[in-house]
């Protein structure tokens, strides 16, 4: 029997849990609309209608912010149910138990802590969503310059020569270059070869006699909520820093077209 109450109930759940996590998607507190008191809409708006390029054919600026906005939610509401499911998944410190002299610090998968590292890749996938739309709207500025696949990274590191120097820039080239290239390759060995819940669960097999290693281990599996609400913060600042970084290049490019039809004329 469907039961509308229990959705409402889940959904009151994830929203305390917003609050008490302080969970701000890019859309702001009660759908403000406002980042660092700016309003999002009308300033991305403003720059990309004055686009140098006058708007290529093949990026639809508006859908851009629609979903980098969704992108962002899906980013909280994911990283929420990391802090849902954590404080009653298992752990091998939990669960050790003496045999003969040994502790054994087993693996012992409850419901809860499956739930958590299934969200845990969903987590992964939305985050590198995010940033992969920034790369998109980045090079969008750039029609003749960028060729498919666009990557985050890949675009960042082609404006090096013309934009370093530049603050918001040089943030972004440094984010790239740290951050987001240890979270993406965490990501490709999702993606690619096993999910965190298999790799966590045969390496704490390797080591289930040695506690300071188990430790180590459950700390870190269990540190990926803080780890996604940092990411959250950090897509918000790297959305400011792109629309900055987008009105210089508006500045930088169209001063360049108006010197080269100057040069022929």
């Amino acid at each position: 029997m469907q039961d509308p109450h229990l959705i409402q109930f889940i959904d009151e759940k994830i929203r305390t849990i917003y609050h008490s996590e302080q969970l701000i998607p890019l859309r702001g507190k009660n759908d403000s609309n406002e980042l660092n008191g700016k309003p999002i809409l009308s300033w991305f708006n403003e720059i990309t209608r004055h686009c140098w390029c006058h708007f290529p054919d093949n990026f639809d600026f508006n859908k851009s912010i629609d979903d980098l906005l969704y992108t962002s939610d899906e980013i909280i509401y994911f990283t929420a149910h990391l802090y849902l499911y954590r404080p009653y998944i298992n752990t091998p410190i939990k669960d050790a138990y003496q045999a003969g002299k040994n502790i054994i610090y087993p693996v012992f998968e409850n419901l809860a802590g499956k739930r958590y590292e299934m969200y845990l890749g969903v987590a992964f996938e939305k985050v590198y969503n995010y940033w992969d739309r920034i790369g998109d709207l980045i090079a969008s500025f750039f029609p003749n310059k960028f060729r498919e696949p666009i990557y985050f990274i890949k675009t960042i590191k082609m404006l090096e020569n013309d934009y370093k120097g530049n603050l918001e820039y040089d943030w972004l080239f440094d984010f790239s270059q740290n951050k987001f290239k240890d979270f993406n390759s965490q990501r490709i060995n999702i993606v690619h070869y096993y999910s965190k819940n298999t790799e966590y669960k045969w390496e704490q097999y390797g080591h289930i006699n040695d506690y300071n290693k188990s430790k180590e281990l459950n700390d870190k599996r269990v540190s990926y909520p803080e780890y996604f609400n940092e990411m959250n913060e950090m897509s918000k600042v790297g959305f400011e820093k792109t629309l900055k970084l987008l009105e210089e290049i508006n500045k930088r490019e169209k001063y360049n077209c108006e010197k080269l039809r100057e040069s022929k004329k």
